[in-house]
C-alpha cells in the first residue's frame, strides 16, 4: 500500500462493497423459473422463506435488468408491476410457452426479492447476503421481444385491491343494524357492568316455594318450623 495515501482513501479501500440484484421466482404452469440478475447459478442457504431456500437461481444473460417500473404501494392496494429482462434467445420451454399460451402463466405466483451481496474486507471470507421480498402476486402479462440481437421478457405483476379499510367506529351496540333480529347485545353494558341481565325474573325465597308446592298441609309444616 503506498504511503501517501490518505486516510480517507484507505478506508475506502478496506470497506466492504455492497452490490444490489434482483432474483425471481415465476411459477409457470410447466415448471418453476428460479432466476437472478447475477453471474453465476446461486443457492441461499439458512432462510425461512420456503421460496428461497436450498432453490438454485440461474443467471440471465449478462445479468441484467432492462427496466423496473415503480413499486407503489398505498392503503388502497398496488399498482401492476412491470419488470423487463434479458433472456437467452434459446428460452426454456415455460418462457417460450408462456409467451403463446396465456394458462401458461396467467394467475400463477411470481415473486420478487432484492438481494444485497456485502463483501468483506478479509477476501477470504464469505459474503454476506441479504434477500428481502419486494413483491408477491399473479402473473398477469408476458411478453417477448426478439431483435436479433437480443431477448426481452417483459413480465407484468397484476395489481390488486387492499383489504384494508377506515375504522368503521363500530361497537357491539350497532349489532341491531347488521342483524335487526340479532338480540344477543341488548344487555351487554349491563352484563359488564355485573347487573343481572332485564330477562331475568327475581328468585323467590326457597320456602315459599315450597309452600306453595305442597299445599296447605305443607305451610303448616314449613310455619311450625320458622318458628321454632
Amino acid at each position: 500500500m503506498r504511503p501517501d495515501l490518505s486516510p480517507a482513501a484507505i478506508s475506502a479501500i478496506g470497506a466492504p462493497t455492497i452490490t444490489t440484484f434482483i432474483a425471481a421466482s415465476l411459477a409457470f404452469k410447466s415448471e418453476v423459473c428460479n432466476i437472478w440478475t447475477g453471474i453465476c447459478p446461486l443457492t441461499p442457504k439458512g432462510y425461512a422463506d420456503s421460496l428461497l431456500e436450498g432453490k438454485t437461481f440461474d443467471p440471465l444473460v449478462a445479468g441484467l435488468v432492462i427496466d423496473i417500473s415503480a413499486n407503489t404501494f398505498t392503503l388502497q392496494g398496488s399498482n401492476e408491476l412491470t419488470i423487463t429482462l434479458n433472456i437467452p434467445t434459446d428460452a426454456n420451454v415455460a418462457v417460450a410457452a408462456a409467451n403463446v399460451y396465456p394458462n401458461e402463466y396467467q394467475g400463477r405466483e411470481a415473486v420478487l426479492w432484492r438481494v444485497i451481496k456485502l463483501e468483506q474486507p478479509n477476501v477470504l471470507d464469505e459474503p454476506v447476503w441479504h434477500f428481502s421480498r419486494i413483491r408477491s402476486g399473479s402473473m398477469d402479462k408476458v411478453e417477448i421481444q426478439a431483435d436479433g440481437q437480443s431477448n426481452k421478457f417483459i413480465l407484468t405483476i397484476e395489481s390488486h385491491q387492499s383489504r384494508v379499510s377506515n375504522a368503521s367506529n363500530q361497537t357491539y351496540l350497532n349489532q341491531r343494524s347488521y342483524d335487526p333480529n340479532d338480540t344477543s347485545q341488548d344487555y351487554a353494558v349491563s352484563i359488564a357492568n355485573g347487573d343481572p341481565a332485564p330477562s331475568k325474573r327475581p328468585v323467590a325465597s326457597g320456602y315459599a316455594n315450597s309452600a306453595a308446592s305442597f299445599g296447605g298441609v305443607g305451610k303448616y309444616f314449613l310455619d311450625r318450623i320458622a318458628q321454632n
